[in-house]
């Protein structure tokens, strides 16, 4: 018995020693804790590239001291904590309930990139996080437990957020009656922080205020209200967007001024219900601007929407008003007021199954006098549902009372109508359609004696777009069937006058096709253009059927665009036909166009141009006509420049001009060129067989350079070779220079080894045989009148020659006087060794010749030398048509080709 007891007083002896032992150690265990954490934390939360300090000042049953903590993140964002005090009772604890938190800093440093993709995640987050709960069913809380939380008082000293774009100063407090956070916010490039002030209140208020200094940016008060079945909620805020405009670039770069958003809303939850359905709204919101200049040619005026979305009860449809007032926009260069105007209306169902949203916007243009000049209608019928939406946009547009003449456009009035449909589906698919396009009637503008109709045009018939806006692709970005515009046929008329005949131009139908085509550098379009204008006239000129069509390329690579073309023109019933490429860049404003004229048959009749003989005087027999270019340009500040580089071809040309003159066998080149960008120079080179007048001048060569300035004010020509063979001898100009600049021009002519046998032979009636050679010179002086030959003179070579002159009206004149008698006498055989003429030309054809002989007639007086003056009056018009008429010319040239 003694002994048992004595093993009974061991044991407890023992067991008290070792509770005792347990308690000390349990006591002691935060202590041993804390070298071990301080070891092993930093190791566990940091990593070799992104390493961790941390240091537990001390740790306890009750109490944590983390002295200080430094995180550094995977994506470069850095955490610092100091100074952490985390109270608790070890029994609440047990409960998952803490006591207080005390932390005098914490700094977060977000480089740019971490803060975008934070954003982005929060935004797709949210996103996700809605249509999960979309009319889902919903359980709200009893908003006390909204605001609990596991610790009774947290108080943070001091919250350091960094980021390139702004930084924040902040303080937070929370406990069980309200939770506020409050500081500066130092946004990048702004001189002053804002003052952020955030609080929530147990009673369910709230307020947010943002400021800087005395300046209000963004004040919002609301109120959460619960009972049983409901939850309600009112909110009334203001936004200063003009002040923000005017911190924020963002803001600043909008088109519009804003001034001032106010909103006020009432909203009632069911506890337990589904949204959207179950939600009763009562909202209206209104957004005001001030006047301002939007920039250097608009100065905004005025302008107010109001918004009010309403839901009167859990089974009411949502109902959805827009009013714009009347938004004022001035335009003080063209002296106008642009108005514009917004009605839209719209319902839902409850559950936001399907919403119809419907209206009108308009837009109106009005002068200085309030006259409207422009007016823009469109009546937008929109339906939506969760997987997609339709839109029917019905238009109407207006161009009236001559504003389109002032802003330089040939229009009197112009309108378009017609509607666009579109469609896009929860995946992203989108489409635009229009089966019959937009139509429009152009009124050009009045010309004096011109009958204009209207003309019309179709604009995007059949249109058909399609794309994908998510797609990775670009090509499944966008999709185009050809866009096309055309042009109804059209007749322009100006009826004659006593001033000019009918002026007619047959405008046949047109279209422009183009296929745009988006790419990673940005839009290719490849177009179809195709003009026709029918045989028409303009003031009694006959114009040829014309055509140009060909592909077009308009590029948008790389903000660089270009247009580009491979066009083809042909008129005169394809008999001529022109092959042009051309490209301008539009960015550098310079371009360039190369063109080729195929060999076109030189006949009226061929070209379908019968009364261009008649009107030009000029009837072609043969030839062709072709040429070749290049032509650049350049925009300048005080225009363009132009720079040609053309030649142009004639071939085998036969022709007859006014009944008068005929041409044979002659060709033309001409060259236009500007070399460094100075002057125009025409090169020309012409050549013939024959040139008849009356008298046939054969082998002809002629070479000439004329120089133009930019302005094109006056002609310089300079014929520096120019050379024909002439009755037996040769015409010859060393140089002829013309200025368009002087009121008269001169040069002079040489004339070498005339046959006066074939001076004779002109007349064979005339009863003169003659023989010899002349030289001379002719002084050319071209007047306002015409040309003139003031002085000239022609010589006798030696040895000289015999002039033969008998003939019954010889006869007639020596009967008539005796010393003309003499004379003729004398001229029967007279051999002459001196031989000089006066020659005197008028403007008007008059020719005057002084002729002076010195020789003998032997059979005369024993052939005693004589000296004997003769003066002939001619004119030379008259006498080369007697020529025409006596050699038939005419008709024999025109029979050769025949």
């Amino acid at each position: 018995m003694t002994q048992g007891l004595r093993w009974l007083r061991i044991t407890a002896i023992s067991l008290g020693l070792t509770a005792g032992l347990l308690v000390l150690l349990l006591a002691a265990l935060p202590s041993l804790l804390q070298p071990a954490l301080n070891h092993w934390l930093p190791t566990l939360l940091g990593s070799t590239e992104h390493p961790a300090t941390l240091h537990i000042a001390r740790l306890s049953w009750n109490r944590l001291h983390l002295q200080h903590l430094q995180l550094s993140l995977a994506d470069g964002s850095q955490l610092q904590l100091h100074n952490l005090h985390l109270n608790w009772h070890p029994a609440e604890l047990l409960q998952g309930r803490l006591r207080e938190l005390q932390l005098q800093e914490i700094r977060l440093s977000l480089p740019a990139p971490s803060a975008e993709k934070l954003a982005k995640a929060a935004a797709a987050n949210a996103g996700e996080r809605v249509r999960e709960q979309f009319n889902q069913a919903i359980s709200i809380p009893p908003f006390s437990q909204w605001l609990q939380l596991p610790l009774q008082q947290l108080r943070i000293d001091r919250i350091l957020l960094q980021h390139p774009a702004a930084s924040a100063t902040l303080q937070a407090s929370v406990n069980q009656q309200q939770w506020r956070l409050h500081g500066d916010v130092q946004l990048t490039g702004l001189s002053a922080p804002w003052q952020l002030e955030l609080q929530l209140q147990s009673s369910g208020q709230w307020l947010l205020l943002l400021a800087e200094q005395s300046q209000l940016l963004l004040q919002q008060y609301g109120m959460v209200e619960q009972d049983t079945d409901h939850t309600r909620l009112q909110l009334d805020q203001r936004l200063e967007l003009a002040a923000l405009s005017e911190r924020l670039p963002q803001l600043a770069g909008l088109p519009l001024p804003l001034g001032q958003l106010l909103a006020k809303a009432t909203l009632q939850l069911p506890n337990n219900g589904v949204l959207p359905r179950d939600l009763q709204l009562t909202s209206a919101s209104t957004l005001t601007t001030i006047a301002r200049p939007l920039h250097a040619t608009a100065h905004w005026q005025s302008g107010e929407w109001l918004l009010s979305v309403t839901k009167e009860q859990p089974a009411s449809d949502w109902l959805l008003h827009l009013q714009g007032m009347p938004q004022q926009i001035r335009l003080p260069a063209a002296d106008l007021h642009l108005q514009a105007s917004q009605q839209l209306q719209g319902r839902c169902h409850a559950d936001l199954s399907h919403c119809h949203l419907h209206g009108q916007l308009q837009q109106q243009l009005h002068n200085s006098a309030g006259i409207s000049v422009a007016n823009l209608q469109l009546q937008p019928d929109l339906h939506w549902q969760p997987d997609g939406l339709t839109l029917q946009l019905p238009l109407q547009a207006q161009l009236q009372n001559g504003q389109a003449l002032q802003a330089g456009l040939p229009l009197q009035q112009a309108s378009l109508q017609g509607t666009l449909s579109a469609a896009l589906d929860a995946a992203g698919n989108w489409q635009l359609h229009s089966e019959q396009g937009l139509t429009s009637q152009l009124q050009l503008a009045a010309l004096p004696g011109w009958q204009l109709p209207p003309l019309a045009l179709t604009l995007l018939p059949q249109l058909a777009a399609e794309g994908n806006l998510y797609a990775t692709q670009v090509g499944e970005q966008l999709r185009v069937a050809p866009l096309r515009l055309q042009l109804q046929p059209a007749t322009l008329r100006q009826p004659a006058n006593r001033h000019h005949a009918t002026t007619e131009l047959q405008l046949q139908a047109s279209t422009l096709q183009c296929r745009p085509t988006l790419t990673r550098r940005g839009l290719l379009s490849r177009c179809e253009l195709s003009l026709a204008l029918g045989p028409s006239s303009f003031q009694g000129w006959p114009i040829p059927d014309v055509q140009l069509q060909g592909p077009l390329q308009w590029r948008q690579l790389d903000k660089q665009p270009l247009l580009t073309g491979q066009l083809q023109l042909q008129a005169a019933r394809q008999q001529l036909q022109l092959r042009l490429n051309l490209q301008h860049d539009v960015s550098a404003g310079r371009g360039n166009l190369q063109w080729h004229l195929n060999d076109t048959p030189l006949n009226w009749d061929s070209l379908n141009l019968s009364s261009m003989a008649a009107l030009t005087k000029i009837q072609f027999l043969s030839g062709h006509l072709a040429g070749q270019g290049w032509v650049d340009w350049q925009q300048q500040q005080d225009g363009w420049l132009v720079t040609p580089d053309i030649s142009l071809r004639a071939d085998n040309l036969s022709a007859i001009y006014d009944n008068s003159v005929a041409l044979e066998g002659w060709n033309a080149l001409l060259a236009l060129r500007r070399p460094f960008q100075g002057d125009y120079l025409l090169d020309a080179q012409f050549s013939g067989q024959k040139l008849n007048p009356g008298i046939e001048l054969s082998n002809l060569l002629a070479r000439s350079q004329t120089r133009i300035p930019a302005d094109l004010s006056w002609a310089q020509i300079e014929i520096y070779e120019m050379h024909t063979d002439l009755l037996g001898g040769r015409i010859h100009t060393p140089l002829i220079r013309y200025d368009s600049r002087r009121e008269i021009n001169s040069f002079g002519i040489e004339i070498s080894r005339i046959q006066l046998g074939q001076i004779a032979a002109l007349e064979p009636g005339s009863g003169v045989q003659a023989n010899g050679t002349l030289d001379g010179l002719l002084p050319i002086v071209l007047t306002p009148q015409g040309p003139q030959i003031p002085a000239g003179n022609l010589f006798a070579r030696d040895p000289g020659g015999v002039i033969r002159y008998q003939s019954p009206a010889a006869d007639a004149l020596g009967q008539s006087d005796q010393s003309v008698g003499l004379a003729m006498q004398i001229l029967e055989n007279f051999h002459y060794n001196q031989l000089q003429t006066g020659v005197l030309y008028q403007p008007d054809g008059q020719l005057d010749l002084a002729l002076q002989f010195q020789g003998k007639n032997p059979d005369f007086f024993g052939g005693q030398a004589t000296h004997l003056n003769v003066n002939l009056e001619y004119n030379l018009l008259d006498f080369l048509e007697s020529l025409r008429v006596t050699q038939d010319v005419i008709t024999r040239l025109e029979e050769k080709y025949q």
